[in-house]
């Protein structure tokens, strides 16, 4: 049986309708497909540009460390690691106050140090290949010598396979509540990078810190260095 001219136009036509809308939801989706795409590689290419922010690394306890590791002062954090350099150690240590050597004639004063070193094995050979040192000397009233807790960082920012290890410290004589002499180093192998300056304060008011870099650290350091200061500089009091 023959069906009508009318029928078969409205057959078609729907038909195209179908047709139509099935094609240009296979084009949205595969132009979702490939910004997804476009989005994952983005992200790989950045963080390949980028390279790697962390090593891993771990904690040591001082009773494991080998024979040829020698410090001063008592280990307050060990961290160990490997990179292009081979085998890494990094011993921070502080002392805690004693007897300064004008006591006689000042019996308030005491010093206080802390230390910090870089140790990478050569060989079956433990060297040094950077160290800290820093200290308050001749201080008759309140000693503020210590590594910021949480403020220890070994990263690669750079992608060149040699860690970077940056450490916060405060160093200060005060007799009060006071901005506290601050001080952020990075260690590169045998390079050092330095932002000194004080602690901003809140005692029910803010008063604020100082901050200064050295002229030649490379900006991605710098910048980092940067955020971890601001990330520390503060103190609080109730």
């Amino acid at each position: 049986m023959k069906r009508p001219l009318s029928s078969i136009l409205s057959t078609g036509f729907c038909t195209s309708i179908i047709l139509v809308f099935a094609v240009l939801l296979s084009a949205c989706s595969h132009s979702g497909t490939a910004e997804n795409k476009h989005t994952i590689d983005s992200t790989t290419i950045a963080k390949g540009e980028t390279g790697s922010v962390e090593i891993k690394s771990d904690t040591v306890k001082a009773a494991v460390l080998p024979a040829g590791i020698t410090y001063h002062g008592k280990p307050v954090k060990i961290m160990s690691w490997k990179d292009k350099l081979g085998d890494n150690l990094l011993v921070l240590t502080e002392t805690g106050e004693f007897a300064s050597a004008d006591l006689a004639e000042y019996e308030d004063n005491r010093d206080s140090e802390l230390h910090v070193y870089h140790y990478v094995k050569t060989d079956t050979v433990w060297k040094i290949i950077a160290a800290v040192n820093d200290q308050i000397s001749s201080c008759p009233v309140d000693i503020v010598t210590r590594f910021i807790p949480g403020a220890l960082f070994i990263t690669d920012l750079n992608g060149d396979g040699v860690a970077e290890c940056t450490f916060a410290y405060h160093l200060t004589c005060t007799g009060g509540v006071d901005n506290k002499v601050m001080k952020l180093i990075m260690l590169e192998n045998k390079n050092k990078y330095v932002i000194r300056g004080t602690t901003s304060v809140n005692i029910g008011e803010e008063i604020p810190g100082t901050m200064k870099y050295e002229a030649g650290i490379p900006e991605r350091f710098k910048v980092f260095m940067i955020e971890k200061w601001k990330a520390f500089e503060r103190e609080h009091y109730n």
